[in-house]
C-alpha cells in the first residue's frame, strides 16, 4: 500500500485549476501532455492549451499518478487499481480508468486487465535508446531549422524563457520543474522539424524522458546551474545556424548527464 500512500500524501492540490505554459507549477507540464494526448499527439507548442475552466477529472488524475511516477514518490513494479486511486482522490473510476490509458500509452504504466496497473521500471538499455531518439530527433530538427531560409525565430525567446525557468528551479532546489523545463527545453527545439510524425513521436516520449531527468536532476542538484550553460550553448548554436556545433554540443551534454554509448 504504500504506492496508494504516496499518492494520499500528494493529493492535497488535486483539483485546483493550473493552466499549462512555460513558467508555471510543475503538474502544469502534465496536464499538457494529457491534453495532447486527448488532442492526438500534437506537440507542445502547436495545440490549443487546456480551456479557462481548467483541466479535466482526468487530466487532473493523469497528472496526479505521473507527479508521483516521475519523482520516484510511486516506486516502478508498484501496483495502482482504479478503485484505490478514484477514493484516493475524490473522483469516478471513469476518469482514472481513462487517465490510466494515457500512463500506459506514454510508458509510465502497464494494465493489467482486471487487476490494475503496474508502474513501469526505467533501466539502462531503456535510458540509453531514450537519450539516441532524442539525439537523432532534435540534431535533425536543428539541421532542418538552420537549413530553413524564412526560419522563425520566435525558438529563440521560448528557449531563453525555459532557461530563466531552470536557473529559478536549480537556485531553490526544485528538480521537478528543473527536469520539466530541462525537456520542455529540448522538445521546443525538436518542433523546429515542422514534422507532424516526429511531433507525435516525441510527444509519447515527454513523460518518460521527464522521469529520467528528473532522476539526474535529483541524483546531483550541484550539476544543475552546469546544465543551464550547456542549454545556453546550445540555444545560441541554434541562433546562429550552427547545426554541426549545436550536434557536438548536445552529445557533450547528454554524455554529462548519462553514461553508455549515445552514437547511434
Amino acid at each position: 500500500m504504500a504506492a496508494l500512500a504516496s499518492l494520499r500524501e500528494n493529493s492535497a492540490g488535486f483539483g485546483a485549476k493550473v493552466t499549462p505554459g512555460v513558467g508555471n507549477t510543475a503538474s502544469a507540464g502534465l496536464y499538457l501532455w494529457m491534453h495532447l494526448w486527448l488532442a492526438g499527439g500534437m506537440s507542445p507548442s502547436r495545440s490549443p492549451r487546456t480551456g479557462a475552466a481548467g483541466p479535466s477529472a482526468v487530466e487532473r488524475v493523469y497528472a496526479h499518478v505521473a507527479d508521483g511516477i516521475i519523482t520516484g514518490a510511486v516506486g516502478a513494479s508498484s501496483l495502482l487499481t482504479e478503485g484505490d486511486v478514484a477514493q484516493t482522490l475524490g473522483t469516478s473510476r471513469t476518469p482514472v480508468r481513462e487517465a490510466f490509458l494515457a500512463l500506459e500509452a506514454h510508458g509510465l504504466l502497464k494494465l493489467f486487465p482486471k487487476k490494475g496497473a503496474v508502474v513501469t521500471a526505467l533501466d539502462d538499455v531503456e535510458t540509453m535508446e531514450l537519450l539516441q531518439v532524442r539525439i537523432m530527433f532534435e540534431t535533425t530538427a536543428v539541421s532542418l531549422h538552420s537549413a530553413r531560409r524564412d526560419a522563425d525565430h520566435a525558438v529563440d525567446g521560448d528557449l531563453a524563457a525555459l532557461i530563466l525557468v531552470q536557473e529559478e528551479a536549480a537556485r531553490t532546489g526544485d528538480p521537478l520543474t528543473f527536469a520539466r523545463a530541462d525537456h520542455q527545453f529540448h522538445a521546443r527545439v525538436v518542433d523546429e522539424a515542422h514534422n507532424r510524425v516526429i511531433d507525435e513521436f516525441y510527444t509519447r516520449l515527454g513523460p518518460r524522458l521527464e522521469r529520467l531527468l528528473h532522476r539526474v536532476a535529483n541524483r546531483d542538484p550541484g550539476s544543475l546551474q552546469r546544465y543551464v550553460t550547456e542549454h545556453r550553448a546550445l540555444a545560441d548554436y541554434l541562433s546562429a545556424g550552427d547545426a554541426p556545433g549545436y550536434e557536438a554540443e548536445l552529445r557533450r551534454h547528454v554524455r554529462h548527464g548519462f553514461q553508455g554509448p549515445l552514437d547511434s
